[in-house]
């Protein structure tokens, strides 16, 4: 057999894309070698470097230049919080994902980190899942870790435009509103959704009063129940996570349970249903749920976003919802941390408006007051 020499096994082709170059801060000596272990196997990855808390972080990704890092929240000398900012002064174009226990008070600490500049979070599994070496945890953190290297910052396109570019580089068109004055706002999310999130609802809280908001954001439970905490703040309208048999209230905030699909039951007042059904497209919560049943119980009176996120989630509600006569508005691509599931809508002829967060804020209130648009 013949044999290929070392040299020459560890030149990539010309043509090959650049590695993803990947930081680990992490205290924990398990967690951290199995982190390497799984980036250096990855095909596309290659481990930057390596540190065992918050104050060697900075100084080795200036001279690292990592294009990813993974950082955890809990560590001595410096945690994760304290060392964010200091990364990204030190190394501006690093995409920074937190590396988090299922904790509380872990979830409101990664909130404030998404706040302050990290481009989403990774939860850690518990000992009952597998705890860190799960198979799970190891897909999710190589797919974020590509998810948030391949999204840069893009030139902006201007809003109001007739069409865009699908994410094949098709025109994409973009339908006529429907003048229905929304009577309830649905929303899906994943990947970089907080902080969508919460762009989006602080410009609108005036104008919520009117309509009940249901959220579907892909993340653990502890986190959802945080998440509501943390919108409930910023937009000063009561927010919590919806419960089996509630009814809705207009100027309440609902979000799904963490892992459990939230979807809307019929009658003469529409109330919350939770459910542990398996979940959808690998989903649950899933987003397409919560919109299908928004279309069927609400009709044209739903107005739905789609924000950032990772996959397709919320394509197949979507077209529920413009087939009843109602509205959806997607992300755009420069100011999502991950541009797939809004992508997805675009590209399937669904979306009447896309922009970032701010701007779709301004288009939602237009249309919650019946301004023709």
């Amino acid at each position: 057999m013949r044999r290929v020499s070392a040299d020459r096994a560890a030149t990539p082709p010309e043509d090959a894309p650049r590695p993803i170059r990947v930081l680990v801060v992490e205290d924990s000596h398990l967690i951290a070698w199995l982190l390497r272990r799984w980036i250096e196997e990855e095909p596309g990855l290659e481990l930057a470097g390596a540190a065992k808390n918050g104050e060697e972080a900075p100084a080795l990704a200036a001279k690292t230049r990592p294009d990813v890092v993974l950082l955890d929240i809990e560590m001595p000398v410096m945690d994760g919080l304290q060392a964010l900012p200091l990364i990204l002064d030190a190394c501006p174009s690093a995409r920074v994902l937190m590396v988090s226990a299922l904790t509380q008070r872990n979830a409101q600490m990664t909130f404030e980190a998404l706040s302050r500049g990290a481009a989403d979070y990774l939860a850690k599994p518990e000992p009952a899942n597998g705890g860190s070496s799960s198979p799970r945890f190891r897909d999710e953190l190589v797919a974020k870790i590509k998810a948030v290297a391949q999204s840069t910052v893009r030139s902006s396109q201007r809003f109001g435009d007739a069409s865009r570019l699908g994410p094949d580089g098709s025109i994409a068109q973009l339908r006529p509103f429907s003048m229905v004055v929304p009577r309830l706002v649905t929303i899906g999310s994943s990947t970089g959704g907080p902080n969508a999130l919460t762009n989006l609802l602080t410009p609108l809280r005036n104008a919520l009063h009117r309509v009940p908001v249901l959220i579907t954001q892909h993340m653990p439970s502890v986190f959802t129940a945080a998440l509501a905490e943390r919108i409930q703040e910023v937009t000063g309208l009561p927010a919590k996570e919806g419960e089996d048999g509630e009814a809705l209230r207009p100027g309440h905030i609902y979000l799904a349970p963490g892992e459990r699909h939230m979807v809307l039951a019929p009658g003469d007042k529409p109330t919350i249903s939770i459910n542990d059904a398996p979940p959808l497209n690998f989903h649950r919560p899933s987003v397409d749920l919560l919109f299908e049943s928004a279309a069927g119980v609400y009709g044209a009176g739903v107005l739905a976003v789609v924000l950032t996120g990772m996959g397709s989630d919320g394509t197949s509600g979507a077209k529920a919802i413009v087939e009843k006569g109602g509205n959806v508005l997607v992300q755009d691509k420069c100011s999502s941390v991950v541009w797939g599931m809004p992508a997805a809508v675009l590209e399937a002829g669904l979306a009447s408006a896309e922009g970032p967060p701010l701007r779709l804020a301004e288009t939602m209130r237009m249309l919650l007051q019946g301004e023709r648009l």
